[in-house]
């Protein structure tokens, strides 16, 4: 082959450059293919032939070449080409080229694989005479859902990012699953749908999936794939079981008759599924019997019967993996560090991913991509290696190797129990390590660990027995005086750190040859390694040294609890690099996504470039004769002190006057507990249920909300979105005031300055467009179907006396808007 054919003039005078600057040695390179499959652009990645193939091999993409030079010009392929060549084919598809150092000749040793896109074609299943309708004669034709079928469908003929907003009542979910699904059928691939609440997962299994199965006539599986942490440990359960783990004496009665529910479920379990419990297990107690990555090696003798690895092929077999935004995040955070295909994360290889409610897709992976350690996380994994408080401190306890004398009560006991029945070549050493050595050092570990966060609350809490969240910039940790004030116990800790973790490989070097067949060892190993992340994260954070992250310090003096954050300023460049050059095809939907009638904002909050494919679809209902919006005059501005006061009267009137019905939206606790407990008694002894967030878990709230004659629900964030009543039930909800972000929130904070630096105007560009967002999200609970009526209630009346009041009434989906009316 000739290599102009293969590789484009300007990417071969760059390799020859780069080859040069070498001194004519080896350099891996990384070549990117243009739509002809020629490589246009070529980036260095590797020089000398010593390197790690997972190391190397984790920074090439789906069908990207790797280049390779042979500094005799003898081209052909060595037996490492070969190898490397072989596992990049199969792994990710990729090609193979070998050249000299004049570039002026080429090797193929692989092409790269490209499976050409099948195109699809669903839209007669949504005609008003089509396949749906021949199916299920209820079913009624929507032409904004026909445009939200077309453009999905051409999106995924052209193999385009796509983005849809589409309106409540459009009927997106069919809109987008009978594409995708047809479009995962016809390539064989899998297609991931990722949703941000459980309500509309709940739907996608038990609804709509299984009416699609029917519409289509076609076999396909599909599966709800849920985390590690949700199914039973076999070897875990064993060692509880067996009485060897958990010490009766420490647990409450209720614990004990947990547990005793577990075991015997564990016994007759044929999915290890907790979902399928009866009851909900403490913490605390589950964690003695779930399974956990960190925990788990290929050695364990109950592999082959293992829940997960049997849920994991499961996965294997679907077509559709329904799973929510933490999971799909938490898979993407693992394949990060390993390489995007890989046999070790959460989900399987799939080649389309659907996000619904895809407005949360930017918090949500900012959540997976941080760092943070916390007094708590420090004190659970070093209780998990041994407990202090729980076990005696003494040699006699080890050596009393009996028992009818104890139960076990840390992995350090199981593993001294375990190291004394088995042949040990350094047994003297490693016992004089674990008697004189271990609980010591264990012992000076946790209490200056416990010094240092305990001083944080003291520094930081002011009193405040609630969350008080306080950021760190690099500059503060010269100038700040409360730093300063931690810096003596934060170097104890570094160094008690440190201490202890020598020692700590000290001993497994010692024991790194003995037989682990039951995995006392390991599962140790493992127990270690997660105080080694956690110093790793430690250290991170306190450098305060990467300009992308923004740190911040958090207590809780009320719970006894302090942590230090590290988060990404923007996840952009996460998701670029970890998501987007890996997939060319993905879905983003929401009924509010759009800010003005453009995507810009969010495409430049989660880093989509241009080119992808948009469209906005407005909703089918007719909002000018379902709603009406109402903004009092009268009441005081947010800021001002009578503001809850006037909130308070209006509201009582207005909920005795409408006999409940309602949903009153709040953005804080404060306001929302001052407001409940104002009008609370008034409101119950006129026959009002009313109802506050935590009163109950969010869903129960709800369905007790809608089985009450006249309920009303005080709710804050969570219950802005992803709530569903239909009927006369819900007639009205109520906005209290403009969800902004609280901007002495650390990111908020940052991402503010952000704005500032680069000339911005944050307050128009980044905080009004997440507080519409949010605003249309609560504005869209009142009208659920094409029979609901009712009445949104602004009382924060920024909405007609500030300037930025008409981008917020702009979003407002219906005309009929009325001033100055419903007097306090």
């Amino acid at each position: 082959m000739k290599i102009e054919d293969m590789i484009d003039l300007e990417s071969r005078i760059k390799l020859k450059k780069e080859i040069e600057e070498s001194g004519g040695n080896e350099v891996f390179f990384k070549g990117i293919l243009d739509d002809k499959r020629v490589v246009s652009e070529v980036v260095p990645i590797a020089r000398g032939n010593n390197y790690s193939v997972p190391a190397f091999l984790k920074r090439m993409k789906k069908n990207e070449i790797i280049i390779h030079n042979h500094p005799s010009g003898y081209l052909y392929p060595s037996d490492s080409d070969i190898e490397v060549a072989t596992r990049f084919g199969n792994e990710k598809d990729g090609g193979f080229y070998i050249i000299n150092n004049k570039v002026n000749n080429v090797y193929v040793v692989m092409e790269a694989f490209s499976k050409e896109n099948k195109k699809i074609n669903v839209l007669p299943y949504f005609e008003k005479e089509g396949l749906i309708a021949q199916k299920f004669k209820e079913f009624e034709f929507r032409k904004e859902q026909n445009d939200m079928v077309k453009h999905i469908q051409e999106g995924l003929n052209k193999e385009q990012k796509i983005i849809v907003e589409a309106g409540t009542g459009t009927g997106k979910t069919l809109a987008y699953l009978i594409p995708s699904i047809e479009w995962a059928l016809e390539n064989e691939k899998k297609v991931v749908i990722s949703t941000n609440t459980i309500n509309l997962q709940e739907q996608l299994i038990n609804k709509d999936i299984p009416m699609i199965r029917k519409i289509m006539n076609k076999k396909f599986n599909y599966i709800l794939v849920k985390g590690r942490g949700n199914y039973l440990c076999n070897r875990k359960y064993y060692n509880v079981s067996s009485g060897s783990v958990i010490k009766p004496d420490n647990i409450s009665e209720e614990q004990k008759i947990q547990i005793k529910k577990l075991i015997n479920w564990g016994k007759i379990t044929q999915t290890g599924d907790k979902s399928e419990l009866s009851f909900e297990p403490s913490y605390d107690i589950w964690e003695y019997f779930q399974s956990e990555s960190d925990t788990c090696y290929s050695g364990c003798p109950h592999r082959e019967e293992c829940f997960f690895f049997k849920a994991r092929d499961e996965k294997k077999n679907a077509d559709i993996l329904i799973a929510n935004h933490h999971i799909f995040f938490s898979d993407l955070a693992i394949r990060k560090e390993i390489g995007f295909n890989t046999d070790f994360s959460i989900l399987p290889e799939y080649g389309l991913v659907v996000f619904d409610e895809a407005h949360n897709v930017e918090k949500v992976a900012r959540d997976y991509f941080s760092y943070e350690v916390s007094k708590y996380s420090f004190v659970k994994s070093m209780n998990k290696i041994y407990n202090l408080k729980k076990g005696k401190i003494i040699k006699e306890k080890l050596l009393e190797n009996r028992e009818d004398k104890y139960k076990l009560n840390s992995h350090l006991e199981i593993l001294w129990k375990y190291l004394q029945k088995i042949e040990l070549e350094n047994k003297n050493k490693v016992e004089k390590i674990l008697l004189n050595e271990f609980i010591e050092k264990h012992k000076n570990l946790f209490s200056v660990g416990e010094v240092f966060f305990k001083r944080i609350i003291e520094v930081f809490s002011k009193g405040q027995n609630g969350n008080l969240s306080i950021r760190i910039k690099k500059g503060d940790v010269i100038e700040n005086n409360f730093l300063k004030m931690l810096e003596e116990e934060k170097q104890d800790f570094i160094l008690e750190f440190n201490t202890y973790l020598n020692m700590v490989k000290r001993l497994l070097s010692l024991i790194s040859d003995a037989e682990d067949k039951e995995g006392k060892i390991s599962e140790f190993v493992n127990y270690t390694n997660r105080l080694q992340n956690f110093l790793d994260n430690f250290n991170f954070i306190n450098e305060f040294d990467d300009e992308e992250f923004i740190y911040w310090i958090e207590v809780n003096e009320k719970k006894n609890n302090s942590k230090l954050v590290a988060t990404p300023l923007k996840v952009d460049t996460e998701l670029s690099e970890n998501l987007y050059e890996n997939l060319k095809q993905i879905i983003f939907t929401s009924a509010t996504i759009a800010i003005v009638n453009n995507f810009k904002y969010f495409k430049e909050s989660i880093g989509l470039k241009e080119g992808t494919y948009d469209k906005i679809i407005d909703s089918p209902f007719d909002y000018d004769k379902q709603m009406k919006v109402y903004i009092p005059e009268g009441i005081s501005a947010p800021n001002d002190r009578n503001f809850l006061d006037d909130v308070q009267n209006l509201l009582e009137k207005l909920i005795l006057k409408s006999k409940g019905r309602m949903f009153v939206l709040f953005t804080s606790y404060r306001a929302l507990n001052y407001i409940y407990y104002s009008i609370r008694k008034e409101l119950e002894g006129n026959g009002i249920e009313v109802f506050i967030q935590g009163m109950y878990p969010r869903t129960k709230l709800v369905e007790l909300y809608k089985k009450s004659k006249h309920p009303v629900l005080f709710g804050t964030d969570s219950f802005w979105e992803g709530v569903d009543v239909k009927g006369d039930k819900l007639s009205s909800v109520v906005i209290v005031k403009l969800p902004f972000k609280v901007p002495n929130d650390p990111i908020t904070e940052a991402i503010i300055e952000k704005y500032e630096e680069q000339g911005k105007n944050s307050f128009l560009e980044y905080q009004i467009p997440e507080s519409i967002i949010k605003f249309k999200q609560g504005i869209g609970r009142l009208i659920r179907s094409k029979e609901d009526k009712g009445v949104v209630i602004i009382l924060d009346n920024r909405v007609i006396t500030k300037r930025y009041g008409k981008y917020f009434l702009k979003s407002i989906p219906t005309k009929n808007i009325v001033k100055k009316v419903l007097k306090k």
